[in-house]
């Protein structure tokens, strides 16, 4: 594959693609689905990982109480021992806790399926099936991404509690500057970069049809640095201690709920546009045939001709472009060939027995060839100087898969073929 050289206009088509597959597969509501799905499994995996720290503070209880009786605090509980033996009072597990257990598995399952089934929606056609089998390794990978990713976060927000402290604040500030600034740069930046591990793995994996390894850390790196971004805006905006205890804590969880919805929507924008960059070439392609005439009234038609009458990443890429001079044919008729024929600059003869047109810039020919019998019924010559795009046969064919308006569009085209063709018999 030849090497992508990046243009002003190529970067403006791939963002209207994106936009335009975003609202089209109707992303805002999955990103809803991704967000509830979230919430409603963190709560229950939180709790869980609580229980599970508590038993083992159970096996080591000296730890905690020694690091708690430094806390001046704790200091004034008389008998703090005996607070942290009821505490640690943990039974046997119950079969409760086992349903418990399984019903969290079952939610954070459904978190992953909300999240499996967006990219599905980007993605669709392209995803490779995988064997049954492999279904029951994602299960319990899942499974294990949500608690591993749980437990860090329940153990970073402790560890950040516990560093805000004054007395610990004090101890490492008076102490040790450089692991004062070293603890709060890290439990400050690796949330972000846990969440942008996780998405590198989401667009990696869910999308199942592999894309480039850079490309893949681009976007995630993109998504969790705007996410980051928004929700610092979101922060400054905000300030809760305007308000009472009720409100605020109604104003957290209405920020929380946000925050997860925006990041999810910046989510899937940024897996969309993992999308469009794979199969660029495609649904470019698929533009270009349905590009507005020139005489097309609106406004939005004269922007998106505009936009998309230059291919230049398919004129970079140098695979199919062909030069032809003036008066040179392109192709003959009864010429057995099937490529079709993007038209980039000039213009192009269609020349039959009894009619003649004449083609212009950002136009589309000889495909007729290419849906029927491989057989040319006209002769194509340059007028002028021309740059055309060859399109092979299964390239065309891709481009009837991907989008439903070619399909319509070249259904027309044979209709009124052979509409032309057996209305030239008859008279005959």
């Amino acid at each position: 594959m030849t090497r992508r050289k990046f243009t002003l206009t190529t970067f403006l088509q791939s963002l209207y693609l994106t936009f335009g597959f975003f609202l089209s597969n109707d992303l805002f509501s999955y990103a809803s689905a991704c967000a509830f799905g979230f919430l409603l499994s963190f709560a229950p995996l939180a709790l869980m990982i609580v229980v599970v720290l508590v038993r083992i503070m159970h096996a080591s209880p000296s730890l905690l109480t020694s690091f708690l009786n430094r806390i001046p605090f704790f200091e004034s509980i008389q008998n703090i021992q005996a607070s942290m033996d009821k505490f640690l009072d943990v039974n046997s597990v119950s079969f409760f806790e086992f349903a418990i257990v399984i019903a969290i598995i079952l939610m954070a399952r459904r978190f992953f399926a909300s999240i499996i089934g967006s990219l599905i929606k980007i993605f669709g056609q392209e995803q490779k099936k995988r064997p049954v089998i492999n279904q029951f390794f994602i299960l319990a990978g899942e499974a294990l991404i949500v608690v591993l990713l749980a437990s860090i976060t329940f153990l970073v927000i402790t560890a950040k509690t516990i560093t805000d402290i004054p007395d610990v604040h004090n101890f490492l500030k008076n102490h040790s500057r450089f692991l004062s600034f070293l603890i709060d740069l890290i439990l400050g930046r690796l949330p972000y970069l846990i969440l942008f591990f996780m998405t590198v793995l989401a667009y990696r994996e869910g999308s199942r049809t592999k894309p480039s390894f850079l490309i893949t850390m681009i976007m995630a790196a993109a998504s969790t640095f705007i996410f980051s971004v928004v929700l610092r805006i979101m922060l400054e905006f905000i300030n809760f201690n305007a308000y009472n205890i009720i409100y605020g804590v109604l104003g957290n969880a209405i920020v929380l709920l946000l925050g997860v919805f925006m990041f999810f929507v910046i989510f899937l924008f940024f897996a969309q546009w993992l999308f469009v960059y794979q199969f660029f070439d495609t649904l470019l392609l698929c533009e270009l045939y349905i590009l507005p005439d020139h005489n097309e009234p609106g406004i939005f038609a004269t922007i998106k001709r505009a936009l998309f009458i230059r291919p230049d990443h398919l004129m970079i890429k140098n695979e199919n472009l062909i030069f032809y001079k003036q008066n040179e044919h392109i192709y003959s008729l009864n010429e057995e060939s099937t490529d079709a024929y993007y038209l980039v600059r000039g213009t192009v003869k269609l020349q039959t027995k009894n009619h003649i047109s004449f083609i212009e810039r950002g136009k589309f020919f000889g495909e007729e060839a290419c849906m029927l019998n491989g057989i040319r019924t006209e002769d194509a010559v340059a007028c002028t100087d021309v740059d055309v795009i060859r399109i092979p046969e299964e390239t065309f064919f891709s481009l009837l898969e991907r989008n439903p308006k070619v399909s319509r569009k070249v259904l027309s085209l044979i209709s009124n073929y052979f509409s032309k063709f057996y209305g030239l018999s008859r008279n005959l």
